[in-house]
């Protein structure tokens, strides 16, 4: 999961030298998949590329860890990247496609996925947390999209500067199941996945899904009954 605060450039005699390796100009320092940019939706950190940045303080830094209980109460609870400001206090959420198919509904957070007919194909929605920790419980209530085939729906603890993953998934047309997965460096390695009955639909019921990360061991739980352990 990941965060980020708002940090203004130093300037003048002060302003950092840019990095050899950088294609970007000052004007767009940022780079999110090999694309130059600047505001949040190209330097928000966990999205920001630091290493290929125009310097080493054109990403945003993460805000750090913080105990909290989203509701989804309120409408400001996630936020279109565009409008993201860099406090996580006020937006927990933010949704970093562009368009923007997460809304929240009563009491719900919603990820859409709405037909584009100018490409004859489904778009869909990410919805990341604005804080990062680095161990800790995490558990989302959750009812899943697991009702057509090539949809996949999915709770995610990722660090995207170096591809580790610890995640939930849910597959179309398989709604009684659960897949538990980890990656590292990128490397999708599918023998990592074990997968379990819910013994319910998770599309038509929520369910409580927690992931349990300490330096010893990874925890996959769902309503409170542990499935795998690491």
């Amino acid at each position: 999961m990941k965060a980020f605060a708002l940090f203004a450039a130093a300037a003048g005699a002060l302003a950092a030298v840019a990095s050899a390796a950088s294609k970007c100009a000052a004007e767009v320092p940022c780079v999110r998949e090999g694309w130059c940019g600047s505001g949040p939706a190209f330097c928000m950190f966990g999205l920001c590329n630091s290493e290929a940045s125009y310097n080493s303080t054109s990403c945003w830094e993460a805000e750090g860890c913080a105990n909290q209980n989203i509701s989804f109460d309120s409408s400001s609870d996630v936020v279109a990247i565009a409008g993201y400001g860099g406090n996580p206090k006020i937006h927990p959420f933010v949704s970093i496609f562009d368009p923007n198919n997460a809304v929240i509904s009563k009491g719900n957070l919603v990820l859409q996925m709405k037909y584009q007919a100018d490409k004859n194909k489904g778009f869909g929605a990410t919805a990341s947390a604005s804080y990062t920790f680095q161990y800790g419980r995490v558990t989302a209530r959750i009812k899943t999209a697991s009702i057509a085939k090539g949809t996949v729906s999915a709770f995610i603890i990722r660090n995207d500067q170096v591809g580790d993953e610890i995640d939930f998934e849910w597959v179309g047309k398989a709604p009684n199941q659960v897949q538990t997965n980890f990656f590292y460096h990128d490397i999708l390695d599918y023998s990592n996945s074990e997968k379990f009955d819910v013994g319910a639909n998770t599309a038509t019921t929520y369910h409580d899904y927690t992931i349990d990360w300490t330096p010893e061991a990874i925890t996959w739980i769902v309503d409170g009954k542990t499935l795998r352990t690491l």
